[in-house]
């Protein structure tokens, strides 16, 4: 059974996630449960600094029912649909019925309506309101059960109550690198790891409080971010121009005037022929062009 799984429970892209997969039977005849939790654990391993709870979430069709953890799937779902993963606060939201599609689709003739006189106008769009240039509040953490929040410093994981002092946490002071099937902390080069649990338990290098926001910038860095710092540096940026360029631009410039470019070449060749140092010949122009400037 092949079924699109979609999370975007959230505003930043990054933390959103469609999971297209074809079931295997124990999950067909398994609970609706099992796949949330399949789902889950696909998402926290991508996303290891906002992790879900499986517990506190439900599958809901698309254009359908919101549908229980208990429910056997092969009961409830079929081959290509598609679902929302949504907070188990949402499960109060129902489908429209049958019965009242239809009675809305064939509604008894209404009588012809009075004129009137005309409405106000609506209001204009929030953007024009706010204008486009208004930054967008950053989310609210999200809470468990129990109303704590998870400390979102880097590698700490660890639960707390946010309305209470944060506790002390060891954390690392970079994101994680994952680049092909090696995973470590920027801040800590020398540990790498290749298995999701050897990873998470590399200790953190730095001690500090858990932060419901932690460390603004890239969550998550890969092979793009380590190509840019390790880029090799130039070290020709300061060497003189090769006199054969320096020629090539003036050749271009007399081009651009109306000056027969096969004339300049057979000039520079002619100098390059008796001097055997461009450099010289370079000079001779130089020389050449500042007297007929200076001429006029």
């Amino acid at each position: 059974m092949k079924v699109t799984l979609r999370y975007d429970e959230t505003d930043n892209k990054d933390l959103q996630m469609v999971l297209r997969l074809t079931l295997p039977q124990k999950y067909i005849n398994g609970p609706c449960r099992e796949v949330v939790r399949l789902f889950v654990d696909h998402y926290n391993k991508k996303h290891a600094e906002d992790q879900l709870e499986a517990e506190g979430l439900h599958l809901k069709i698309v254009g359908g029912d919101h549908l229980d953890g208990h429910d056997r799937v092969r009961d409830v779902m079929a081959a290509g649909d598609e679902c929302y993963l949504l907070p188990e606060a949402q499960r109060s939201e129902k489908r429209i019925k049958p019965a009242a599609v239809e009675e809305k689709a064939a509604p008894t003739p209404a009588a012809p309506a009075e004129p009137s006189e005309p409405s106000a106008p609506s209001a204009p769009p929030k953007e024009a309101r706010t204008g486009p240039n208004t930054e967008k509040e950053p989310a609210a953490p999200k809470k468990n059960n129990d109303g704590k929040v998870r400390c979102k410093n880097f590698g700490c994981q660890r639960w707390f109550d946010p309305d209470r002092e944060p506790p002390e946490c060891c954390h690392h002071k970079s994101a994680p690198i994952f680049h092909e099937t090696a995973k470590w902390w920027s801040c800590c080069p020398d540990r790498k790891a290749y298995d999701w649990e050897e990873f998470m338990r590399i200790p953190g290098c730095t001690k500090g409080f858990c932060s419901a926001t932690g460390a603004q910038g890239k969550r998550v860095l890969g092979g793009c971010d380590i190509r840019g710092d390790t880029a090799p540096e130039r070290i020709d940026v300061d060497a003189p121009v090769d006199p054969r360029k320096k020629l090539d631009e003036v050749r271009k410039g007399l081009i651009a005037i109306g000056v027969d470019g096969a004339l300049f070449e057979k000039v520079w060749m002619q100098l390059a022929a008796d001097n055997k140092d461009m450099d010289k010949v370079v000079d001779q122009f130089r020389m050449r062009f500042s007297a007929v400037l200076n001429s006029v």
